[in-house]
């Protein structure tokens, strides 16, 4: 992908997104004997976005917080979601408002078309090589900036008092689930990855990606399709479910362990048997970050086994490591790249430079859909 081509400090920093990648230069080699390395970067600040909710909660508590304890660092993460790239554009190339961003394949594209992340050296990050080959196969030459900490993907909830299974997609569609359904009205290309799972047509998510012909047919199956209200964010997702109003829902994996933990004996939380539609979160080095060593450090961190365990302990985002072991809150955690790719389908770079050329075509579409389907 040509990104030249394509695509949309504190104080500006709530509600943010998409952020930079890493140069080089390690911090600790080299430059001091191991003692002195580990408080090298003593007193020294960070500012790390994450995912808004759940996943900034687990970050904090599983990555934040054990960094600055190991290294005698003040290190933060802020949530946001898809700010990011404009405000980076809006502050001084040599003063950004974060150091380090996650970034899915959209926030990669967007930010990498305006040259706001820094490519990482990879032979001096280390980790590399224990990361699963999927994570760099659909990557292209997007593999050359950040480092890959996992990856997040649509589940499924519902009710146990419902009486449906939620071993499959084709809940949504049961008699049973009439009037019962909720969904995501504001992301709605994860909806349509619902019936293109379940579709024969084309492998997982490919039909996304193919002609406006291709995606007309999942709006159509969409219609089929009683809800009782579309979702708009992950809290009215949880007032729909937990009031009753709703007993059958799509949930991102970066909502769903907080879920589980709070209404797990409820509702059936999990990934259906067809698989799911999936995005990666690398994490990118932002251009003209005036923290270029800690940052390196911080990748470096992000990659290592101990870090990536615990946050899987936390969470239900899937991991970029391949020697990692399941979490009790999800015992068919995938751990290797062949149940990876069974399970995860990835909303690729590529994918996205095909479906983003239609977006005004289907924002429009999913209006009609919304006013076909919805209950009452």
């Amino acid at each position: 992908m040509d990104f030249d081509q394509k695509v949309t400090r504190r104080g500006v920093l709530q509600g943010t997104l998409v952020c930079a990648t890493a140069l080089a230069a390690p911090a600790m080699i080299g430059r001091a004997s191991p003692a002195a390395a580990q408080s090298a970067f003593a007193g020294e600040s960070l500012i790390v976005v994450s995912w808004s909710g759940n996943h900034e909660r687990s970050f904090r508590e599983s990555v934040i917080d054990p960094f600055n304890e190991q290294f005698g660092t003040k290190a933060e993460t802020t949530g946001g979601w898809d700010q990011m790239v404009a405000q980076i554009k809006a502050a001084p190339a040599d003063n950004p408002p974060f150091d380090l961003t996650i970034a899915d394949e959209y926030t990669s594209a967007a930010g990498l078309a305006e040259k706001l992340f820094l490519e990482t050296d990879r032979s001096k990050i280390p980790g590399f090589d224990a990361v699963l080959p999927w994570f760099d196969e659909f990557r292209g030459d997007a593999k050359k900036f950040g480092v890959p900490f996992g990856g997040g993907s649509l589940w499924m909830a519902v009710a146990k008092s419902s009486g449906i299974n939620a071993n499959s997609w084709k809940g949504f569609w049961d008699p049973a689930a009439s009037g019962k359904t909720t969904l995501d009205a504001a992301s709605f290309y994860w909806d349509l990855c619902i019936p293109a799972l379940l579709s024969k047509q084309k492998p997982g998510i490919d039909e996304l990606f193919g002609s406006q012909a291709d995606v007309e047919a999942l709006f159509q199956e969409l219609d089929k399709l009683k809800v009782a209200k579309w979702y708009k964010d992950g809290a009215e997702l949880s007032n729909l479910l937990v009031q009753e109003t709703a007993q059958v829902a799509s949930i991102y994996s970066a909502d769903a362990y907080g879920f589980m933990q709070e209404f797990g004996s409820d509702f059936e939380i999990k990934i259906p048997a067809e698989g799911t539609s999936s995005y990666t979160n690398w994490f990118m080095k932002v251009r003209g970050t005036k923290h270029s060593d800690l940052a390196d450090k911080f990748q470096a961190y992000l990659l290592q086994k101990d870090t990536q365990q615990r946050f899987l302990e936390n969470s239900t985002d899937f991991m970029s490591r391949r020697d990692l072991t399941a979490p009790k809150h999800w015992p068919d955690y995938p751990t290797s790249d062949e149940a990876i790719r069974k399970t995860f389908s990835l909303f690729t770079l590529k994918g996205w430079e095909v479906f983003g050329a239609n977006w005004d075509v289907y924002s429009n579409r999913m209006k009609e859909t919304i006013s076909r389907t919805t209950a009452g």
